[in-house]
């Protein structure tokens, strides 16, 4: 019952706060791109700390990158969960990111569906034509380059949702890159697969601990070869600190 009352305050904030993105796209001067992210790092800010009051959800992030973080980057993460985009978000909340996520989330969620198409994130179908979701890749990869925004990839291309890392695939990544060569972020996520659903949020959502490791930063990769072999490393990368996380005791709390 508890887990169904903290989704209802959770959905309660995201209506809210896209009726007042949708009043201030009218009153507000800033520009809309702008407008959405204050406001979705406010409705951000509220629902992580309703997660740590209520149902003891403990957001834990290890930098071990720091001061060495480029102002651009491409951001490469495995994918656990419905909630890795909006844990990124909230972690690198200066950082403008941007997504590379299913098309379907640009209809029919609270907030989120505004979001993704006032800021010009990549949707993608799932089992549509790769041809068209590599096309749809280029321009997003492009305005990224024009906005000075950091494009996020989850080569796994789905969910784990057994925690176990997948098999990641190159061709997004590898279109990214063809706009630009930039840093690769490699960040492992763990602990989100608990809640990877709707249906397991309900089920296990108290004391979920979830972890973000900002693992590295690799250097701009140049020929094909470098743009595989970095997303390979990046791969080994976050299965190490994935095992270490899960070697480590749990932190008091």
């Amino acid at each position: 019952m508890m887990n169904f009352l903290i989704l209802f305050a959770i959905l309660f904030v995201f209506v809210q706060f896209e009726f007042c993105l949708r009043l201030g796209r009218v009153f507000n001067r800033e520009t809309p791109i702008a407008l959405s992210e204050r406001v979705l790092a406010r409705a951000l800010e509220i629902i992580f700390a309703l997660l740590r009051s209520y149902r003891g959800f403990r957001l834990e992030v290890d930098d071990r990158v720091g001061d060495a973080c480029p102002p651009r980057f491409v951001l490469v993460a495995n994918h656990q969960s419905l909630a890795d985009i909006p844990v990124l978000g909230f972690v690198f909340k200066p950082r403008r990111l941007r997504f590379v996520a299913k098309k379907e989330l640009g209809d029919g969620v609270p907030l989120v569906s505004l979001i993704l198409r006032m800021q010009g994130h990549a949707l993608i179908r799932r089992h549509g034509d790769p041809g068209q979701a590599l096309k749809a890749i280029t321009r997003f990869a492009r305005r990224c380059a024009r906005e000075g925004t950091n494009p996020v990839i989850f080569p796994e291309g789905t969910r784990s949702r057994s925690g176990e890392l997948m098999e990641f695939h190159s061709g997004g990544f590898r279109r990214i890159h063809a706009e630009g060569a930039l840093p690769i972020l490699v960040v492992a996520l763990d602990g989100g697969h608990r809640i990877s659903t709707v249906r397991s949020i309900l089920a296990n959502l108290k004391g979920v601990r979830y972890r973000v490791r900002i693992a590295a930063v690799l250097p701009p990769p140049g020929t094909k070869a470098e743009i595989v072999g970095a997303l390979a490393q990046s791969r080994a990368i976050i299965d190490a600190a994935i095992a270490e996380m899960r070697a480590e005791p749990a932190a008091a709390f």
